[in-house]
């Protein structure tokens, strides 16, 4: 290390009046590369009965902790828009159950309907009820029955022959 002088107020009679010693500033050569620990390992500190806490260095800064408060929020926030969304689900859910229940229930008086009314159909069908309901609105049955011969056209009153009432239909043997 090399020494200069730099002028100061010293007292007379130190050196040189006027001037004190000062450091020059020795740098390393950029070539060599100073020798440290590696990166990987910690400093070990004691952890038994009699251990110090580490001090730290003139030259070491406190390590920096990330605050709590963001990620505390952003939890609450994942948690709150979870429980909104499963309420939405939920409830949507619960909406779309209820209305197929309501046209379950459409459903089922729907079909005792359309059998009640085909049970009704199936009995005004029957020629008795026919015949009854033709003799309440005043109809009488006609005691000249008319038939009409389809080959020749011909309109037959009353009773027809055996032949002529003779099925004439090929292949048809009775």
């Amino acid at each position: 290390m090399a020494i200069d002088t730099i002028p100061s107020r010293q007292a007379p009679g130190r050196g040189t009046p006027g001037t004190v010693p000062a450091r020059r500033e020795v740098r390393p050569d950029p070539r060599t590369r100073p020798i440290t620990a590696p990166r990987h390992t910690r400093p070990v500190t004691g952890t038994g009965p009699g251990a110090r806490p580490a001090t730290r260095t003139a030259g070491s800064r406190p390590r920096a902790r990330a605050p709590r408060m963001p990620f505390i929020l952003l939890l609450v926030g994942l948690l709150g828009g979870a429980l909104v969304s499963l309420l939405v689900i939920s409830t949507t859910l619960a909406q779309g159950s209820f209305r197929i229940t309501n046209l379950q229930q459409q459903n089922a008086n729907l079909a005792r309907q359309r059998q009640i009314l085909t049970n009704e159909v199936a009995q005004e069908s029957n020629p008795a009820v026919i015949a009854k309901k033709a003799e309440q609105l005043g109809m009488r049955p006609n005691p000249h029955l008319g038939f009409i011969d389809p080959k020749t056209g011909r309109i037959i009153v009353g009773k027809p022959s055996r032949a002529e009432a003779a099925i004439s239909v090929p292949g048809y043997t009775p």
